[in-house]
């Protein structure tokens, strides 16, 4: 039996694998895991070397040799732990390679917090659970394990030499068959050296996630010109925006008393286009866009294009005679890998030279005639191509070839936000991220989008400027628009032989005011990015209120979930503000709640407490706010102190 420990972290390894304690937790029957084409491999370890601070296991077979490597660590705020890290060198190349150095076959759990790769897809399971949609996890970067008022925080490097992945089996008292590994894939590199897996608990998760962040900054930024409110023409218009529908918006934002002070960036979204690959003006922008980005500059706006900069729709020239430039299949052929909303494509290969020449270019004509901020998306996408022209790059290096280039081609003239952006690519070449998914003004956007910006605190003005996705003003009754529920795009997934279904006729407004102050209110808990999606001329007076309030507000810290590891879905946020904070209380229910939120518990002193939205006193008793809150609303409150 081989020991490793010091005050607070203990790993024991014997002949069936090991046993790893920290405060709060004990994990038996541990075990390291390789499958090479997807054969598991035996992996039969003996000890090596060992000192006060690391050990070393060793094994040989016929694909190898291999080493497991345990170290006690401490994070930035002295918390003790420890790293595994997996390392080998192979006879000869494989496919495929998936490297696991750290297996736990059981964890009983109060509290799940995982992260998506990019934007959404971060997901937040209270325990015991019941009927569990999504049995199987998937989580990156930061795995966050809660039970008895102790957290687990298991976490590898944000820029990593081959992409991490949380994989287990949730069931209703927890996690089965937890698996950290890495994967190469179509790799000729005959060294695998894994990242060290780090593992540390505390009963501060914040604390932790936030050193964790720190730790992995790439690059320090001011964000203080970055966070400009804008408009973008996306969740209203989708691909039905016109240079006309544009102008209307930027015209109406600048005779405005309130918008106009604020909202600085107009955004074209996807449609402007003539094809994905081809990015040139359609016939629905019958000026070009220079013309557009001229117009724009004259309002006082910084005009913004969104782009999928990799992606190749079939009819573009691209796919057609220079697919050289794609990145390709199982088999070796460029590929079919894109597919969103039924429209499908090509993906470009960002290791080749002229590829990456091509994006120069491209961004650079861009930003010459007067473009100042570009929303890359479908960024992700392009590893679902199974190899690349280059396979001495790994796939955790992809994103980040692709956004290099584009950075260098605009730098100092453009910002830039990335969407569907893996956060592994770094924030070096990359100004603001989505961080939440795909919002629309729906009850269940919301619900879904709530858990991903929560999780992303971390991030925000730390590497780069959280994008929650829009700030909706329109519902069933702030908008006096004929046209608000003609929009049904989901019909695209019903086929000939398709029986009738309700979710293809899905439209993207089912809320009210109250609805929309929540999402207001969140999208200012991210503190982040603050974009409209309105057609804004049809707000009604409602409407336009909450557009001119959202805009108008300060961008405060990123607001922290205190619930975040006790339920499903947070529904008490503290933001910390030049004048003071703001609390958000959620009630996420369908019948009034009595809610409360401690100011006292949080150190701060309050002189005035005012709700946002309603410009109502709020009612401090003690030190505490009490309040009912209505069915599926919220109360935001400013609170102002004696020093902010």
């Amino acid at each position: 039996m081989s020991i490793l420990k010091n005050n607070s972290a203990k790993v024991e390894f014997g002949p069936r694998g090991y046993r790893l304690e920290l405060p709060g937790f004990k994990l038996d029957g541990c075990r390291s895991a390789l499958w090479v084409n997807n054969e598991k491999v035996e992996l039969n370890w003996k000890e090596q070397s060992s000192d006060y601070e690391k050990m070393v296991f060793e094994c040989s077979n016929s694909l190898g040799s291999w080493l497991l490597e345990f170290r006690i660590v401490q994070n930035l705020d002295g918390v003790n732990g420890f790293s595994v890290r997996l390392s080998g060198k192979l006879i000869k190349p494989c496919r495929e390679l998936k490297a696991a150095p750290l297996v736990i076959p059981e964890l009983p759990l109060d509290h799940l917090l995982s992260q998506g790769t990019a934007m959404g897809s971060c997901r937040s399971i209270k325990f015991p659970a019941a009927g569990i949609d999504e049995p199987e996890l998937k989580g990156h970067y930061i795995l966050m394990l809660s039970r008895g008022g102790m957290h687990l925080q298991i976490s590898n490097p944000l820029r990593q030499k081959m992409p991490v992945v949380f994989n287990g089996r949730i069931v209703r008292s927890g996690l089965e068959e937890l698996t950290v590994a890495v994967t190469a894939l179509h790799n000729d590199c005959l060294t695998i050296d894994t990242d060290p897996i780090e593992i540390y608990s505390s009963a501060e998760p914040f604390a932790m996630m936030t050193a964790w962040a720190e730790s992995n900054t790439e690059v320090r930024k001011d964000f203080s010109e970055l966070v400009k409110p804008g408009w973008n023409s996306w969740d209203y218009y989708r691909w039905t925006i016109t240079e006309e529908e544009v102008l209307k918006n930027a015209e109406f934002i600048a005779a405005d008393p309130v918008l106009s002070k604020h909202v600085k960036r107009i955004i074209v979204d996807d449609g402007w286009q003539y094809c994905y690959g081809e990015w040139e003006a359609n016939p629905l922008f019958p000026n070009g866009m220079e013309y557009l980005a001229r117009e724009l500059t004259k309002m006082g706006f910084e005009p913004g294009l969104w782009f999928a900069p990799t992606i190749v729709e079939p009819h573009c020239r691209i796919a057609q005679v220079d697919y050289d430039m794609l990145a390709m299949s199982e088999g070796g052929q460029p590929c079919m890998c894109y597919s969103c909303m039924e429209r499908v494509g090509f993906v470009l290969d960002p290791t080749l030279p002229k590829v990456q020449k091509h994006l120069y270019s491209l961004f650079d004509h861009y930003a010459s005639i007067g473009y100042k901020y570009f929303k890359l998306d479908f960024l992700g996408s392009t590893l679902k191509a199974r190899q690349f022209h280059d396979r001495s790059v790994p796939r955790s290096e992809i994103v980040r070839s692709i956004v290099k280039p584009i950075s260098e081609a605009v730098a100092g003239r453009a910002a830039i936000l990335g969407c569907n952006y893996h956060f592994e690519a770094g924030n070096r070449y990359v100004d603001a991220a989505r961080v939440g998914g795909d919002i629309h003004a729906t009850w269940h956007g919301i619900c879904h989008n709530v858990i991903s910006v929560a999780a992303r605190f971390w991030s925000n003005k730390r590497w780069w400027v959280n994008d929650p996705d829009f700030a909706l003003a329109r519902t069933l009754d702030t908008s006096n628009d004929p046209d608000l529920l003609r929009l049904k795009p989901c019909l695209v997934f019903a086929k000939a032989d398709s029986p009738h279904d309700k979710n293809f006729d899905f439209v993207m407004v089912d809320t009210k005011e109250p609805q929309a102050e929540l999402l207001l209110s969140i999208v200012l808990m991210a503190g982040g990015a603050v974009n409209l999606s309105d057609n804004l001329p049809r707000l009604n007076g409602q409407g336009l209120e909450l557009a001119r309030r959202v805009v108008a507000a300060e961008s405060g810290e990123a607001g922290i979930p205190l619930d975040m590891f006790e339920s499903d879905k947070p529904s008490r946020w503290l933001q910390k503000i030049n004048a003071g904070y703001r609390v958000l209380l959620i009630n996420w229910h369908e019948q009034e709640q009595s809610m409360e939120f401690d100011l006292k518990e949080h150190g701060i002193e309050a002189v005035e407490a005012v709700d946002f939205w309603h410009d109502a006193p709020v009612t401090v008793t003690g030190g505490v706010i009490r309040v009912q809150v209505a069915p599926r609303s919220c109360l935001l409150a400013v609170i102002r102190t004696k020093t902010p």
